[in-house]
C-alpha cells in the first residue's frame, strides 16, 4: 500500500458534511464545484503533489483542450499530477482532474495521455460522482464517497464502507460508468481533434503489464479502479472501426507532449509504491 493510498483514509471524515447534501434532495452545479474544490484543497495537502511547471502546464494545457469541446466547458477545470509511479488517475466534481505520473511515464504519446484525461473529464461532464451522492442518504457517507471519487482508499476504510449503505449502489454502477466515459472521452478526443486509438493502445499496454506481473504491478490500481478493461478494449476496437473515417487526419503525437517527456526524464523518480 503506497503513501498515497494511505492519506486518505484521513480524507473520509471531512466528507460526511456531503451527506446533507444528498439528503435536501438535487446537487446544483454550483454545490458541486464548491464540493471539489473543499476535496481538492484536501487532496492536494495530503497526496504527493507533483510541482513541475512544465509538466503541470502541459497536461493542463491538454486537459482544458478536451474540457472546452464538452457540454460542461463553462466550468473552470483543473488538471494536477499526482508524484506517485502508480498508473492510475481520478475526478473530483466540478471540474478537478488528477491523473498520477505514472500514466504520463507509461504513455507513448499525446492520445494515450489524453484519452486517461478525457474518460476523466467525462465522469464530471456526467456528474457520476453528484447522481451517486444523489441517491444515497446516509451519515455515513464520507466514508464511500472518499472510496467511490478517490478510488486510494487503504483497507481499513474500505471495509468500513461496504458497511455503507450507499457503497452497494456505487459497485453496482461503477462498471456501466467506465463504459459510458470510455465513449464520451473517446468522442471527445475526436471533437479536440485527437486520435482516440490512444485509448485502445493505452489499455492493451496496461493489460499486458498487468498480465506480465500477475497483478502486482504498477497497473494493479488501474484494473482495481476501472472494472471491465478487457470488455472495454473490445468496445473501444468497435468504436475505432465505426469511426475509421472520421479519424483520418487527427493527430496522435505533439512537440508539448514529448517535451513533457523530456523534462518529466529530467526530475527525481516518483516514489516507488509499496506493492512494486
Amino acid at each position: 500500500m503506497n503513501t498515497a493510498h494511505r492519506h486518505f483514509a484521513l480524507i473520509g471524515a471531512g466528507l460526511v458534511a456531503c451527506a446533507s447534501l444528498a439528503a435536501c434532495g438535487g446537487i446544483s452545479q454550483q454545490q458541486e464545484v464548491e464540493l471539489g474544490a473543499q476535496q481538492a484543497q484536501q487532496v492536494n495537502a495530503q497526496l504527493p503533489m507533483l510541482q513541475d511547471a512544465t509538466v503541470n502546464a502541459y497536461v493542463n494545457s491538454l486537459g482544458n483542450q478536451l474540457a472546452r469541446t464538452t457540454s460542461r466547458a463553462d466550468l473552470a477545470w483543473h488538471f494536477a499530477v499526482v508524484n506517485t509511479d502508480v498508473i492510475n488517475a481520478f475526478a473530483l466534481p466540478g471540474g478537478y482532474i488528477y491523473v498520477n505520473r505514472g500514466v504520463l511515464e507509461q504513455a507513448s504519446n499525446e492520445s494515450e495521455v489524453a484519452s486517461v484525461l478525457a474518460h476523466e473529464i467525462e465522469h464530471v461532464v456526467r456528474r457520476h460522482s453528484v447522481k451517486q451522492m444523489e441517491q444515497v442518504n446516509n451519515a455515513n457517507i464520507g466514508v464511500a464517497l472518499a472510496c467511490t471519487l478517490t478510488n486510494v482508499c487503504n483497507n481499513q476504510v474500505t471495509q468500513a464502507a461496504i458497511q455503507v449503505g450507499g457503497s452497494a449502489y456505487f459497485a453496482k454502477n461503477s462498471r456501466a460508468d467506465e463504459v459510458q466515459a470510455d465513449e464520451g472521452g473517446f468522442n471527445t478526443m475526436v471533437r479536440a481533434g485527437i486520435d482516440p486509438h490512444g485509448m485502445l493502445t493505452f489499455f492493451q499496454k496496461l493489460l499486458a503489464e498487468e498480465q506480465r506481473s500477475g497483478g502486482g504491478g504498477n497497473a494493479s490500481s488501474w484494473f482495481a479502479d476501472h472494472p471491465g478493461t478487457e470488455d472495454r478494449i473490445n468496445d473501444i476496437q468497435q468504436l475505432l472501426s465505426q469511426n475509421a473515417s472520421q479519424l483520418r487526419g487527427l493527430r496522435t503525437d505533439s512537440q508539448g507532449f514529448q517535451s513533457m517527456k523530456r523534462r518529466l526524464n529530467q526530475l527525481p523518480a516518483a516514489p516507488r509504491s509499496s506493492g512494486n
